[in-house]
């Protein structure tokens, strides 16, 4: 039997053309929606980050009945790492147990956590208190190395400064977060 062009079925060049603009817009407007999800989501996976990290010091400092931190590090992956005064925490930080509650990480003290650079779009920005170093005695209070109780804030901000954060450690030694 003989089929005649008239059951021939597909596109004709405008309908293609017509769902090719269509698709063009839907990305046009998509587009910058994702890339706001993706950097919020950037955002609360580095802040998460540090708040685990700042709660485990702070767990372990009770567990262990000696004091623990979180510091700033060059080079946290390093086998023997330390805490790096003036580093920042976009060069990444370690969370250790500080057995002989001097301050800083000795050859020998437990590093508990390594955290690596979270890149180079994220901008932290800690009180003068915490800039090198978040520290919990033995009660898990926030404390500076002469066992004198602290409380302070690290603001964390993205990319162009939309997506920002702020972690506050009080005195008594709880975290708590919030969206700027």
């Amino acid at each position: 039997m003989f089929v005649g062009l008239k059951n021939n079925r597909g596109f004709t060049l405008i309908e293609l053309m017509l769902t090719i603009a269509i698709a063009g817009v839907l990305l046009a407007v998509g587009i910058p929606s994702f890339q706001g999800f993706i950097a919020n989501s950037n955002m609360a996976a580095t802040n998460n980050s540090l708040v685990y990290s700042i709660q485990l010091a702070r767990s372990t400092s009770m567990e262990r009945l000696s004091s623990a931190g979180v510091c700033v590090s060059n080079e946290p992956d390093a086998e023997d790492a330390s805490c790096d005064a003036g580093a920042g925490y976009s060069s990444g930080w370690i969370v250790y147990a500080d057995d002989n509650g001097n301050g800083a990480r000795d050859a020998g003290e437990d590093v508990l956590e390594r955290v690596v650079a979270p890149g180079n779009a994220f901008t932290f920005t800690p009180d003068t208190a915490f800039e090198n170093q978040i520290y919990f005695n033995d009660s898990g209070a926030s404390i500076n190395v002469a066992n004198v109780p602290i409380s302070g804030k690290i603001e964390l901000s993205y990319g162009d400064g939309e997506e920002k954060r702020r972690i506050t450690v009080s005195a008594n030694g709880r975290v708590s977060t919030e969206t700027l």
